[in-house]
């Protein structure tokens, strides 16, 4: 009988989610052992101790949650902080894991087991201190590691000259908790991210003197859920959460290689996009976004990650806006009315290059952006600044012939030369959400140290696009990236299966659907019996939500153009005009018709 033993750092929901897959592949011919360690006293990681007053997801509750545990139906798209680690609880307690969680156990070192006749084989040692037991050092032998401490734990804090000369608090939005910290006082954010929008919305209503948000290169604005726009005077109130929008067929699966490395997909729904967001709200720069934009060769899909908090941009657009072109058809962005109603505003300028003497801050130089022009001489001197510039990795606890999470080169999970060593949740994607991505991930390994797959040896085509100089290097798209690890481990379901097995109604919800994780566990090792109902029902539902139009606009054209560009790919290929490639379709063995496309 083998024996495989795990060490799982972190209980955020990466962690959780790698506990529990591991914990139900176990068999009695191959026992899985895992423990779970985290540093802090409860479950949650960032969700629980790097939280604030009023935090929202920005995904929805259909993309964010597990596959195979949903929210009831009747709770709403977009859920608060608390609700969600309340939901994290919940999966603990479903899949009885608290068993195997240690709270209160700080993993100080992980380091390899010299061979010896008293280790039974490990590989691993890790190191704890037991706050259980007074501190006690203790230690865990294993033979694989899951790294599941996720992107946001070390705050990354840019150095500025003469940040002493504050007088005033400085800190981390780590640090930020509720309104009260930013009531009369003159409130600087640095960073333009979902956090920083956040921060600034609550500034505004906490009566902050006054908020300069600060930034160097700018961000794309789109709400969480489409709304509150306008077309020839009748005003759209669905709601629809935007990370649901983005279809499967032709657009993830079934995608001739060609197309998938070109990123052509990407980039034709870039320029589908602009347009329409300018036809909505008068500017391509973002949803209802007048300042701030992102250079024009860095601004889509392919590059960024999707700003979903936009309850700020009424303030931030204030100085800014402009009379839409088409206003005289009735079309518009309509703010809600407490914030349309005010008369406040949100400064934004470039990144400080130093602050002064008397606190004094000073931009730095860049005629080409009108939100400098408009404060370069204006005096600004805060008496809060909340660094808003995210986070770094460090893994200082790993010994150094270990690789790290920028090193885990196969599928952004492993290094060819430690299979043993998972990063699960180091991805970070530009529509979407981490926690579905890092139950993709558990799932891949799973099946990798179960030898169900061979390790891949192809080349990926889901990462973001990013200068070598960008800070994030590990950016992907979440549909693509979703669609390639369920093809690796055979779970990317082939059209005819799906239609053979469940019927039209969950074919359909797959090809209209987005990326949802209860996809890839209809077919393939990691099935389950609860799949279809849950297609049938809450994800189905996300696709009638849209009506005919919506379906039409982001359904059926998209499908069809993208189906046609396919087939082109193919054409060429056929006459010799471009490398022979393969489909990126369903399971290794799966395509429509339950073989491979394009092979």
């Amino acid at each position: 009988m083998e024996t495989i033993r795990v060490a799982i750092i972190g209980a955020g929901p990466g962690g959780l989610v790698t506990l529990k897959t591991l914990l139900e592949a176990s068999t009695p011919d191959r026992l899985i052992e895992a423990c779970l360690f985290e540093a802090e006293q409860d479950i949650g990681g960032t969700f629980q101790y790097r939280s604030y007053e009023n935090a929202e997801l920005v995904s929805s509750k259909q993309l964010t949650s597990f596959s195979d545990h949903r929210f009831p139906l009747s709770t709403p798209d977009h859920i608060s902080l608390p609700q969600y680690v309340d939901y994290l609880k919940s999966y603990v307690d479903r899949f009885d894991l608290a068993p195997r969680i240690k709270l209160n156990c700080r993993v100080t070192y992980i380091e390899p087991l010299v061979e010896s006749g008293t280790n039974k084989g490990w590989k691993h040692r890790v190191k704890y201190l037991n706050g259980q037991q007074g501190g006690e050092e203790r230690t865990y032998d294993c033979s694989h590691i899951a790294i599941c401490t996720g992107l946001h734990v070390q705050p990354n804090i840019p150095d500025i000259p003469g940040i002493e000369n504050i007088h005033g608090e400085v800190f981390h939005s780590s640090q930020y908790k509720r309104r009260s910290q930013l009531t009369g006082r003159n409130v600087m954010i640095l960073g333009c991210g979902e956090t920083a929008m956040d921060i600034a919305y609550e500034a505004i209503k906490a009566d902050a003197t006054a908020v300069t948000m600060c930034f160097r290169t700018g961000f794309l604005s789109f709400p969480k859920a489409l709304s509150r726009f306008q077309v020839f005077g009748k005003q759209f109130k669905g709601g629809l959460p935007i990370d649901g929008l983005i279809t499967n067929l032709f657009e993830t699966a079934y995608v001739h290689r060609a197309i998938a490395k070109s990123r052509l997909r990407w980039f034709v729904s870039d320029f589908v996009v602009k347009r329409v967001l300018w036809f909505l709200t008068g500017t391509q720069a973002g949803m209802n976004q007048h300042v701030g934009a992102l250079p024009h060769d860095r601004l889509g899909r392919a590059y960024v990650f999707l700003n979903k908090s936009s309850k700020a941009m009424p303030y931030l657009n204030r100085p800014y806006k402009e009379k839409h072109p088409l206003a005289f058809l009735g079309n518009g962005y309509v703010d809600p009315p407490e914030d349309a109603q005010s008369n406040r505003w949100v400064d934004t300028c470039t990144f400080p290059s130093y602050i002064d003497a008397t606190g004094r801050v000073i931009f730095e130089p860049r005629p080409d952006r009108k939100d400098w022009r408009r404060m370069k001489d204006v005096e600004v001197r805060p008496d809060c600044i909340v660094y808003c510039t995210g986070y770094k990795q460090v893994f200082s606890y790993l010994h150094p012939s270990y690789a790290t999470a920028a090193e885990a080169t196969i599928r952004n999970i492993v290094n060819p030369d430690h299979k043993d060593i998972a990063f699960i949740g180091f991805v970070r994607p530009g529509v979407g959400a981490i926690p579905p991505i890092a139950e993709q991930q558990a799932l891949w390994w799973t099946a990798l140290i179960l030898n169900i797959m061979p390790l891949p040896t192809d080349a990926p085509h889901y990462h973001l696009l990013a200068r070598k100089t960008s800070r994030i290097q590990y950016g992907v798209d979440h549909s693509a990236y979703m669609s390639t690890l369920a093809k690796d481990f055979g779970g990317a379901p082939a059209l005819f299966e799906l239609w053979k097995e469940y019927g039209i109604k969950v074919m359909l919800t797959y090809c209209f659907g987005a990326a949802f994780g209860t996809f890839y566990r209809l077919t393939g090792p990691f099935r389950f019996k609860g799949a279809e109902e849950i297609v049938k029902t809450e994800l189905a539902e996300t696709i009638a939500r849209r009506g005919v139009l919506g379906n039409l606009f982001f359904g059926v054209i998209p499908m069809l153009f993208y189906g046609l560009i396919n087939c082109v790919a193919l054409l060429l290929e056929g006459l010799g005009l471009i490398p022979k490639e393969e489909m990126v379709v369903g399971g290794r063995s799966g395509g429509f018709f339950g073989k491979e496309l394009g092979g």
